[in-house]
């Protein structure tokens, strides 16, 4: 009959285990035969349920009222779990753990299907409940009840064991034996699924995958480029209309035809051009034809460098085939190319494979990689959705630093090296998407990870600085140093760990052991002196840092000749030394294991990777905290921070300018350089960004957007909000997002500059909103973006708080998100270490600098509101300087044209349910 299995449900009046009582339980007893018996029960917490609780579960305070306590029913739950296998969706998180808070007792092993679901199906992204039961075709009618909930979680499980036991029988095999030693509640289900297996035919393809495609040559370039008639991409574009299989909503838009042609011919004849393309425009296909259109007959290939996520993958998944669909006998290739780090080296994970003992978080990322070795095509991280941790475990088996050739690799020479394989299609590809990070870490590294490319389109340009400015700068957390150190100090013991079971001579092995020993008898004084730098830096950034929500000192010769600097320095002069000397051991051991393969050693491939990395960082970081401690450089801002969350420290540094870096660096060698994006433009012009990025004397085009802004997009400006400086603000702030979120019944976006002004608003709103059944999620502090979008869309009668990440990059169409809510001007932080350094750089910092950065930053937020030709919505501007400024009309000329209206406060509830009741017009 096999094990008998409880799956169950708990709802509660919230999400914390440890303080949130229970108000339904739901349970079925079941074998993998069939099902037992089931149990039911809601419970009265003796509290009331809050708002949002009762609209997502559906369950009332008067249902509760007659309901039996838990300690009634607790006796009965735990005789119905008694001597079974527990089984829930996130059961281990959430809860077990309230089961243990109330004192009711359960079986110790656990089957999460949560967890289990992400190593069986490590790709698929989404693993809530809905999702799976979606993804197996399991009826899932009714949602957030403990019963449904329990029977959706047995079906997923018995479509989990299925799914496993197709599994290549030493894939199951190699995942029990790593997991069988763990904690983990769930160790046996592998167990289980191995001898459900047994006899079964495997019926999934091999665990690692060679290239069955087309043989990939590189292309070689024609000595002179052919130009490409103009109507050869326009004809193209035209095609899309009857293309419904490609294009089902295709729109004939002048914009569109315009920037095409513009691109055309700027590849043509080898321009410098920036276009400014509004939301709607489909730039990404009026750039993308002539790139192919170009690179085609030419056999020349055209990078496209992106900045947020969101693009890159609509480029790679959905533009890039849809092309190619539209030109199908071309052979047009494309692809996507990322950094190094990104893709599993398959070298280092088999020694990972084969190390004695593995940690729980090891053992865990370790299966799932197993698994998806036996779908992936790419061996891209992206694919598998890394928590933190196992991030840190990533970055030891991926090919970051990896020196892989065919004399060292078996995979190299079978050709299924992932990061071989995405260097040689990129070299065959005509367009080849990448990053902008990727694509600056280019230059620093000589062109050795991009293919060499003439044709170049950039878009969201407005990034680019910024990108830059990282890639050109440098950053060290105390929380780095302490992570490096204990790298160091763990090469010792993976050392012996590797020695214990290779055959090398003994002279050889205690010569290992004995440098592995020095390295850790390097690093201990280095703790010590890493310790007392931080302390100094600590100290210096809070006698001087002026208090705020983020403190930050910039580091100006005037701070240098402070008295307490001279202890600065001397703790970096004691930090450097140990530092070299770590480094120099690190060197020793590096060096005697490149004679590993001559010593007979076998398995010391993450041995001899953990050794050169940690060694690249020392002499980075010892590098970098000189260069920001040693030399006062006019050319160089160098800043001390301290962390919000943790107080630790961060030392920084970033180029004053990066406009001549780009220009030398990555403009000079290319024939065509095309930047665009949505928000280019200040005060009706291009300066402002040209300058920035070194492109002053390129041609420009400005293209507005096909939707109809006028019937789409209400603005309201403040007639009485008091100044945001003013210590009113925030309350008057507050009362005003509550009053206008009723008015739209969630459904909005509250954009801030100021991550302490977001965490007041959501104290002093939280509460009214809940009554009205409207969720208030803050960015920080209730999930990642990613995840607060998710639940916007879930449940729209929800208010978003977001700061920085939320202005841009957000795509929420439809009437899920009908309001966004500006609560101040996006002017930069005058004191910010970057901003006040490169404001000093103008005449008229503010109407040269600030002003100009902040209407972009404005243009993007307004951006996140109108997404469809379909939608509808109001932005609300909170911040009376936009009208009582005379700057602020620079603001409202940004905008694409649209009724703005200047009302009271307590009119805009009217006027927003007016806006969104009324019928939609489109043109």
């Amino acid at each position: 009959m096999g094990p008998q299995y409880v799956a169950f449900d708990l709802e509660t009046t919230g999400l914390d285990s440890s303080r949130d009582s229970i108000i339904e339980i739901g349970a079925v007893r079941f074998t993998r035969d069939g099902v037992i018996g089931s149990y039911e029960t809601l419970v009265n917490p003796r509290r009331s349920v809050p708002a949002p609780v009762q609209t997502l579960c559906g369950i009332t305070d008067d249902m509760l009222a007659e309901a039996p306590p838990l300690e009634v029913v607790a006796a009965d739950f735990e005789m119905f779990i008694a001597g079974s296998i527990l089984v829930g969706h996130n059961v281990c998180n959430f809860d077990i753990p309230v089961l243990d808070t109330h004192g009711i007792r359960h079986p110790g092993e656990a089957y999460d299907t949560q967890r289990l679901a992400s190593l069986i199906l490590p790709a698929i992204g989404q693993y809530g409940l809905a999702e799976l039961a979606q993804h197996f075709e399991i009826g899932f009618p009714v949602h957030h009840r403990a019963l449904a909930d329990a029977e959706a979680s047995r079906s997923l499980l018995l479509a989990l064991f299925e799914r496993a036991a197709e599994l290549p029988g030493e894939v199951i095999a190699q995942v029990a034996q790593w997991l069988t030693p763990t904690q983990f509640p769930w160790r046996g289900f592998f167990r289980e699924a191995y001898d459900l297996a047994a006899g079964r035919p495997s019926v999934r393809r091999p665990t690692i995958r060679e290239h069955n495609g087309r043989d990939l040559r590189p292309l070689k370039p024609a000595p002179e480029e052919a130009p490409v008639p103009a109507q050869e991409p326009a004809c193209i574009l035209a095609s899309g209309a009857t293309r419904k299989d490609v294009f089902p909503d295709f729109d004939e838009r002048t914009e569109q035809q315009r920037m095409l042609e513009a691109v055309t011919n700027a590849l043509n004849e080898g321009q410098r051009l920036m276009v400014e393309a509004g939301t709607g425009t489909g730039k990404s296909m009026a750039y993308l034809i002539p790139a192919a259109c170009h690179a085609l007959p030419n056999s020349s290939r055209v990078v496209v460098s992106t900045s947020t996520i969101n693009l890159q993958e609509q480029l790679a998944k959905k533009d890039l085939p849809a092309l190619q669909q539209l030109m199908p006998a071309s052979g047009l290739l494309a692809c996507q190319l990322k950094g190094r780090r990104n893709y599993l080296c398959l070298r280092r994970f088999d020694a990972l494979r084969h190390e004695m003992a593995l940690s729980d978080d090891e053992a865990y990322l370790a299966s799932r990689i197993l698994v998806w070795l036996g779908e992936t095509e790419t061996g891209d991280r992206a694919e598998l959705r890394l928590s933190p941790q196992e991030e840190a475990i990533w970055s030891r088996i991926s090919a970051d630093r990896a020196e892989c050739t065919s004399d060292n690799s078996p995979f190299v020479v079978d050709g299924s090296c992932f990061l071989m394989r995405a260097r040689k299609k990129a070299e065959a590809s005509h367009i080849v998407v990448v990053n902008h990070a990727l694509l600056l870490s280019d230059i620093g590294t000589g062109g050795r990870v991009v293919p060499p490319y003439q044709h170049l389109v950039i878009d969201e340009a407005h990034h680019l600085e910024d990108e830059a400015t990282r890639q050109f700068g440098f950053s060290c957390r105390d929380k780095d140093l302490d992570s490096l150190l204990d790298r160091c100090d763990a090469i010792a013991p993976a050392l012996q760990n590797t020695l214990r079971t290779a055959p090398v001579m003994l002279d050889a092995r205690q010569e290992l052991a004995a440098m592995a020993s020095a390295v850790r008898e390097a690093v201990r004084p280095a703790r010590s002196r890493v310790r007392e730098l931080l302390e100094a830096l600590s100290a210096f950034l809070s006698e001087h840092s002026a208090p705020g929500d983020e403190p930050k000192l910039h580091l100006t010769r005037a701070m240098r000749v402070q008295p307490d600097w001279p202890g600065v320095e001397i703790a970096w002069d004691n930090c450097r030394v140990t530092l070299r000397q770590t480094a120099e051991a690190l060197k020793r051991l590096q060096e005697r294991l490149s004679d590993a393969e001559q010593l007979g050693m076998l398995n010391q491939e993450l041995v001899v990777a953990d050794t050169g990395g940690c060694l690249e960082d020392v002499q980075r970081y010892a590098d970098g905290l000189g260069a920001g401690l040693e030399t006062d450089d006019p050319q160089r801002v160098v800043w001390l921070e301290s962390d919000r969350h943790d107080g630790g420290v961060t030392l920084s540094w970033v180029p004053l300018d990066v406009h001549d870096l780009l220009r030398d660096g990555l403009y000079s060698d290319r024939k065509t350089v095309v930047l665009t994006g949505a928000t280019l433009r200040t005060q009706g012009g291009f300066s402002y960004l040209q300058q920035r990025l070194g492109l002053e004397d390129c041609e420009t085009l400005a293209l507005g957007s096909p939707f109809d802004y006028r019937h789409a997009a209400l603005v309201l400006v403040p007639r009485d909000m008091p100044e945001p400086q003013t210590p009113i603000y925030t309350d008057h702030l507050s009362q005003a997002i509550v009053d206008l979120a009723r008015a739209s019944r969630g459904r909005a976006l509250v954009l801030f500059t100021s991550h302490a002004m977001l965490r007041a608003a959501k104290d002093l709103t939280v509460g009214a909103l809940h009554e009205e059944g409207i969720e208030v999620l803050a960015q920080g502090i209730d999930g990642s973006p990613r995840q607060l979008v998710r639940a916007l869309l879930a449940n729209p009668q929800t208010v978003l708080l977001g700061t920085s990440s939320f202005w841009e990059g957000v795509d929420i169409p439809g009437e899920a998100l009908s309001l966004i809510i500006i609560a101040r001007l996006p002017f930069a932080v005058p004191t910010d270490p970057v901003y006040a350094a490169r404001a000093a750089m103008y005449d008229d910092a503010f109407s040269q600098y600030a002003l100009p950065q902040a209407v972009i930053r404005f243009k993007q937020g307004f951006g996140r509101l109108i997404r469809t030709k379909t939608d509808r919505g109001v932005l609300v501007v909170l911040d009376q300087r936009i009208v009582g400024k005379e700057y602020g009309r620079a603001f409202l000329q940004a905008l694409p044209p649209c009724p703005i209206r200047q009302a009271s406060v307590r009119q805009m509830p009217d006027l927003i349910e007016a806006w969104l009741a009324a019928p939609a017009r489109h043109a």
